[in-house]
């Protein structure tokens, strides 16, 4: 092949090179004779950016500064390394901000939007005093009233028996009538001729009272009973131990002593004689004397 020949071959070859083909297939124009035009240089454009004044390095945030180098000519400046201690800065307000919208979205939630048109009512009295372990309640109300120690039934025996002698000495006229004594014993004695509520002949005050009580099934007018000391009226007489009999009497208008004797046998004629002289005898409404 002829030197010719080669460069032909080599022109072609470098425009087929040159040849530019476009999205849709189809070649490009080939570049104008001595190739496209080249711009002339532009000088880069320098950016002079102020330089932060040098802090103290922090050993755990910032990153020791670089040794300096040759320098060939002018450089575009890099701008300063950004502290880590101001991205951590960043980072912990993120965080704060965000907890407290997260918070306040939370707490509007649990007291509600108002939609109601009402207030969220704010710490009650009672849940402040909840925390330091008191109670409201306790704090208002009285403390209740010590429970009044229950009697005995010999003490309530004893103190009913002592109300109706009150009531019969506020009444009793002790102008020498006779009267009926159907009943006259002191607490603790022993009459072996009747037998006391607990089956044996000892009797107590619950005794005296309920025998003292079954004469108002004798008489006609309640009134008509008196309950008495032995020593309230004529002759006094009182126990071995001291203390007055518990004495019942019964007012029927009795003109002699053998009327009220015709009396007790009429309202107790279950009693022998024996026991009926034990049970009810005639007595006399006289001032008390020895």
């Amino acid at each position: 092949m002829s030197q010719e020949d080669l460069a032909r071959r080599f022109a072609g070859d470098v425009d087929e090179t040159r040849r530019v083909w476009s999205p849709s297939g189809e070649p490009v124009l080939p570049p104008p004779p001595g190739g496209w035009p080249v711009p002339p240089p532009r000088a880069a454009a320098t950016t002079i950016r102020p330089v932060p004044p040098q802090q103290s390095p922090s050993p755990l945030w910032d990153a020791p500064p670089a040794a300096p180098g040759p320098v060939s000519g002018p450089a575009p400046l890099s701008p300063a390394p950004a502290r880590r201690g101001s991205g951590r800065t960043v980072l912990v307000t993120a965080l704060v901000a965000a907890l407290a919208v997260g918070g306040g979205v939370a707490t509007w939630f649990a007291l509600g939007d108002g939609s109601d048109g009402t207030t969220p009512a704010g710490p009650t009295t009672a849940a402040a005093d909840a925390t330091t372990g008191k109670d409201l309640d306790d704090a208002t109300s009285p403390a209740p009233a010590p429970a009044a120690p229950t009697a005995s039934p010999e003490e309530q025996a004893l103190a009913d028996l002592q109300a109706l002698r009150d009531e019969s000495l506020a009444r009793v006229v002790l102008d020498g009538r006779w009267v009926a004594q159907v009943a006259s014993k002191d607490v603790g004695i022993t009459d072996p001729l009747q037998t006391a509520a607990n089956g044996t002949h000892q009797f107590f005050a619950a005794d005296i009272l309920q025998e003292s009580r079954a004469a108002l099934s004798v008489v006609e007018d309640p009134s008509d009973l008196y309950v008495l000391w032995s020593t309230d009226f004529g002759r006094a007489s009182t126990a071995p131990d001291g203390d007055p009999y518990w004495v019942t009497l019964v007012d029927g208008d009795f003109a002699s002593e053998g009327a009220v004797d015709a009396w007790c046998a009429g309202a107790y004629p279950q009693l022998s004689a024996e026991q009926l002289a034990n049970t009810c005898v005639g007595r006399t409404l006289t001032p008390p004397h020895e």
